[in-house]
């Protein structure tokens, strides 16, 4: 398993206002990945870990939320530890805060999408969730490209360092 820090500008512990942690699913079919389109940005499915929730119980239930589909535990490898010291963050509530985010990405195969079971929360569905198959390359496009979002730069750093070790590990 790969572990990466970003930070960029050297922020210490001191300087954080908000720490979180957090779980993303590469599920590939072929040459593709499945990644989630949401309010301007393109990220992998996944999301926060919730109080007294483990991280493998966290990114099956995410999947289960987002795809439909239950995953199986054993069925996911975790290939990737993020810690992403982030300043200047800014949150859904219009605040500026610089924070830490550990995100831990469990690699897998596309077992398809149920729409009818999934469960979206009211941000996803007024910020046209939406889930899709590209390829490696199409994701690499999409770094920098520009939004109307100012959190896209943040997720845009992320998916740079999955992209590296995925190409690290898998032939694309």
């Amino acid at each position: 398993m790969n572990t990466i820090t970003i930070n960029d500008t050297n922020l210490s512990d001191k300087d954080i206002q908000k720490f979180g942690s957090k779980v993303r699913a590469i599920l590939l079919s072929g040459s593709k990945i499945l990644v989630s389109s949401y309010s301007g940005i393109i990220i992998l499915p996944g999301g926060s870990i919730e109080a007294r929730e483990t991280e493998t119980d966290a990114i099956v239930r995410e999947l289960k939320e987002e795809t439909g589909i239950i995953y199986n535990i054993n069925d996911l490898e975790k290939i990737l530890s993020l810690e992403y010291y982030q300043p200047n963050y800014p949150t859904r509530r219009n605040e500026i805060i610089n924070r830490l985010i550990k995100t831990s990405y469990y690699l897998g195969q596309y077992n398809g999408i149920d729409i009818n079971n999934t469960s979206r929360t009211e941000s996803e569905i007024t910020g046209n969730f939406n889930l899709q198959l590209i390829e490696l390359e199409e994701l690499a496009k999409s770094i920098n490209k520009p939004s109307y979002n100012p959190r896209k730069a943040y997720f845009d750093r992320e998916n740079q360092e999955v992209i590296k070790i995925l190409r690290k590990i898998r032939k694309f």
